[in-house]
């Protein structure tokens, strides 16, 4: 029976409807997909892991037990193939990146202990370490989340292939789990000790120490998810250039009102001095540089040696359309 690719079930009872559901889920240890227009099929949508709704003749009773509802069956195929694809790919790469982010910049943190006895201190202001995740890098990855589309819906529906991608994970492999750690392992490395050998031996305090490295830890994870956007619109940009203001904006303030916040320390009038400081900007940019290399060149070689069918597909709509009728038609002669 595991080798059936379909099985008819005449005259089902909903109870039986249900635990036909069930049986495909439990022993075929799949997610499932049930698609109903009746009352009779809301036990079937509401086992199953996916319950899709069809508002029809029969009532709303489908529709309101469903997690989707259409308004006619053939619209199924775009919402499975389409925004299924891409609801899949943008949640396993919003999982990935929220591991990263908060890996890379929480790393930061465990090698200073290494220089400060272990005692808890903290290189950064507090009200810097709360907003770096509360404000200052929270707005780039919902945009992403909400708008990132690695490929694009007429070639999802003309390739439905795609959409095995998602059926075997190939988004979120244990593989790209462990790259994705390691790589934020390496980039808080290089974010701490780029500024801790460039002010070795100076008699720079505490706070003045950490900030660069606060700077150079938002660019580069800010920059790290735009290199993994599959496609960049001027929304994306702009709102990374505005969380890019607002962390100096909120810093030049803080840095300017902030007299007595963390005693003995004082954060007073850093970031102005800083920013004046031409030795601030090389720090912060050989910092970031050095840390997104790997991951640039690992997404240029994967993208050009050992492309995924993912890739390739994201390379047609980049063709003319003459282009593409040449592609259309070696595809239809393969068929063939």
């Amino acid at each position: 029976a595991e080798r059936c690719q379909a099985v008819i079930c005449c005259r089902a009872t909903p109870l039986q409807k249900s635990k036909v559901v069930k049986l495909v889920r439990n022993n075929l240890k799949v997610m499932t997909l049930a698609i109903g227009d009746g009352a009779n099929d809301v036990s079937m949508i509401q086992v199953a892991d996916t319950g899709v709704g069809i508002s029809g003749q029969e009532g709303m009773q489908a529709v309101m037990a469903s997690d989707f509802a259409l308004p006619r069956f053939k619209h199924l195929l775009k919402l499975l193939l389409v925004h299924g694809h891409w609801c899949y790919t943008r949640l396993a790469n919003m999982i990935l990146y929220f591991f990263y982010k908060n890996l890379a910049y929480v790393n930061l943190l465990f090698w200073y202990q290494f220089f400060c006895g272990f005692s808890g201190t903290s290189m950064t202001e507090s009200w810097m370490l709360i907003l770096f995740n509360l404000l200052f890098t929270s707005a780039p990855p919902i945009i992403y989340g909400i708008l990132d589309q690695d490929v694009s819906e007429e070639i999802l529906l003309q390739l439905p292939e795609l959409y095995k991608t998602g059926q075997k994970s190939e988004t979120y492999l244990p593989s790209t789990f462990w790259i994705t750690l390691i790589d934020a392992f390496y980039q808080s490395l290089v974010c701490f000790f780029v500024p801790y050998f460039t002010y070795w031996g100076s008699d720079i305090d505490i706070f003045s120490f950490g900030n660069p490295m606060n700077t150079a830890a938002m660019f580069t994870s800010s920059l790290h998810l735009l290199i993994e956007s599959k496609s960049v619109t001027w929304i994306h940009l702009s709102v990374m250039t505005a969380s890019f203001i607002l962390y100096f904006i909120f810093a030049l303030v803080f840095g300017a009102t902030c007299k007595l916040c963390s005693s003995p320390a004082n954060p007073y009038w850093i970031m102005e001095k800083h920013m004046a400081d031409p030795l601030f900007y090389l720090v912060c940019s050989l910092a970031t540089c050095v840390a997104l290399l790997p991951r640039f060149l690992y997404r240029v070689l994967q993208g050009t040696l050992f492309p995924t069918p993912l890739l390739r597909a994201q390379h047609l709509r980049k063709l003319t359309p003459e282009e593409h009728r040449e592609v259309d038609q070696t595809v239809e002669s393969c068929q063939y």
